[in-house]
């Protein structure tokens, strides 16, 4: 069964006090694409969630939240002692000088520029958590297969209904062909009846026979017919395939072609109106078919 490219869903993972969320959110793209959001200094974990993601989704924009807790995480900042001590030592000159009491606690220098120290994670320290990444990000996909099958199906049971409402429009319009050819044979006659009327002069029937073959030929949409009823079928079967997208995609394109060229080639009025109602059908596989894997 086809699977939708868009769904979410989320892990959690645990060992003793450390704790990781995994969040993923995927929508249509034509191609793979993945974008991780995780505290500064483990974007190093993207190639690994990548692959491991890449296993289980073709195609989609991919969304990966990723918030570590707990000793698993390395600090993101440290404590300067040095420029601390600085900081110290000019303050105590500061109240010698103006027979100050020198400060019991140092809480009102920690905003100082240059005491707590950004230091990125080291690779060993990331490489450390992903263990505890990975469980969480299977519960994570696990999540999100479940929602993309779902709307998956329901993307295939809508296009299967698109799909036979095309077949009973392109039946309607090959029963009403021979009547159009009726009806061109009886507006011909009655337009050289009148014409010749006067002149008491005839058209033999063979002499007839051949305009109305002409303009049969030149308004033949069997051949688009046929295509058309094929291309859906195609459509119909590859539903039930696991990543038909791309080839939906173009059957959708083909269908719009055979449409148009059978409306190009027909003056029927009812026709025409049967041909405007496919395309519309046809717009809407289009559409879907651009959420499918």
């Amino acid at each position: 069964m086809a699977w939708s490219m868009t769904g979410c869903g989320e892990g959690v993972a645990s060992d003793g006090p450390s704790a990781c969320r995994v969040e993923l959110r995927s929508v249509n793209n034509r191609f793979f694409k993945l974008s991780l959001r995780a505290r500064e200094g483990y974007a190093g974990l993207e190639s690994q969630a990548e692959a491991a993601i890449r296993q289980r989704v073709r195609r989609g924009a991919v969304q990966m939240t990723l918030d570590l807790s707990g000793p698993a995480v390395q600090p993101a900042r440290r404590l300067d002692a040095v420029q601390l001590g600085a900081y110290l030592d000019a303050l105590e000159d500061f109240c010698a000088g103006h027979d100050l009491p020198v400060p019991r606690t140092v809480d009102g220098l920690l905003g100082l520029p240059g005491i707590l120290v950004d230091v990125p994670p080291d690779g060993a320290a990331v490489q450390r958590a992903w263990p505890l990444v990975s469980r969480a990000l299977e519960q994570a996909l696990d999540g999100l297969d479940r929602m993309r099958r779902a709307e998956g199906e329901a993307l295939a049971a809508d296009m299967r209904r698109t799909c036979a409402e095309i077949r009973d429009l392109a039946a309607g319009i090959r029963q009403r062909v021979p009547e159009v050819v009726a009806a061109h044979r009886e507006r011909l006659v009655e337009r050289i009846n009148r014409l010749l009327a006067d002149r008491g002069a005839t058209v033999s029937e063979a002499d007839l026979a051949r305009e109305v073959a002409l303009a049969a030929d030149r308004a033949d949409i069997a051949e688009e017919l046929v295509r058309l009823d094929s291309h859906v079928a195609q459509f119909d079967r590859l539903l039930d395939e696991e990543s038909p997208g791309r080839a939906l995609d173009f059957l959708a394109q083909e269908l719009g072609r055979e449409a148009n060229t059978i409306a190009s080639k027909s003056l029927d009025v009812d026709i025409a109106h049967a041909v405007v109602e496919i395309k519309a059908r046809i717009e809407r596989l289009r559409e879907q078919a651009q959420n499918v894997e």
